[in-house]
């Protein structure tokens, strides 16, 4: 893959610990995502991975340390507001509308429609334009994914690969996408499709610029389509570098054969 640029990363997160009661979930933690890279988070179950995404996207607040997006301290910001920064997180087990079609669940991921307001929803001319350019980048995104065809069908008839697809798709319908957080994108889902899952990711991230944060359990798969890679394991991150090098780290394959 890439070469990488650690220098002046899009996302750092310094000296992160975050406490549940008595258990130290991430003990003072420090990662930087390197701008328009594909880099993945590994470690096994109960390593610390979805909590750390959860502080990097706001829905928890650390206990210590602090997280820091384009050389801004946004550590106290909450999700909403991280969201409109370009801060966008998907699901291990996507958060999609079942009685809503593939379209419209997609429609769903567009910030800044006039028409939502009180007034401006009033008048048509404010929203039109909006709509009709939000609905053209919604189907442009569908057929970037392959899920063109689907589009119009309910999300409650897809399979659970097209689902995982719906979720990435409605991700980068936000005006300022810059970093997606992706939580085990391919977890549940056939090699196949995990190689197309993955492929496609690493396609947005070369053709729209995207830097991607990938949590994952699979390495074998994974580890083929990422720049760089952190390895984390009881809260404290064991390893970092290549894929390859962190796979290969003697410590790592000692916590994995141990698990």
């Amino acid at each position: 893959m890439g070469q990488v640029d650690l220098e002046n990363p899009i996302l750092r997160v310094r000296g992160v610990s975050k406490y549940f009661g008595k258990l130290k979930a991430l003990d003072n933690v420090d990662l930087d995502v390197p701008r328009g890279a594909v880099t993945l988070l590994i470690g096994p179950n109960g390593s610390g991975k979805t909590t750390l995404v959860n502080v990097i996207s706001g829905v928890l607040q650390p206990d210590g340390g602090r997280v820091e997006f384009e050389g801004r301290d946004i550590t106290g910001l909450p999700p909403h507001e991280r969201f409109k920064l370009g801060i966008v997180r998907s699901y291990q087990i996507p958060r999609l509308f079942p009685s809503l079609s593939v379209l419209e669940n997609v429609l769903i991921g567009r910030d800044g429609n006039p028409g939502e307001g009180m007034v401006s929803g009033i008048f048509r001319g404010l929203w039109e334009g909006h709509e009709l350019k939000a609905t053209e980048d919604a189907l442009a995104k569908l057929k970037f994914l392959g899920l063109l065809e689907v589009a119009e069908k309910k999300t409650s008839e897809l399979s659970g690969g097209q689902l995982k697809l719906l979720e990435m798709a409605r991700s980068t319908m936000s005006l300022r996408p810059k970093l997606i957080l992706l939580d085990e994108p391919i977890a549940g889902v056939l090699p196949s499709l995990a190689h197309e899952i993955l492929a496609l990711v690493r396609k947005m991230s070369i053709e729209l610029g995207i830097t991607f944060l990938v949590v994952e359990h699979r390495l074998d798969i994974a580890a083929q389509y990422a720049d760089y890679a952190y390895a984390l394991h009881l809260g404290s991150i064991v390893a970092k570098g290549t894929p390859q090098e962190v796979m290969t780290n003697p410590k790592l394959v000692e916590i994995y054969i141990g698990d």
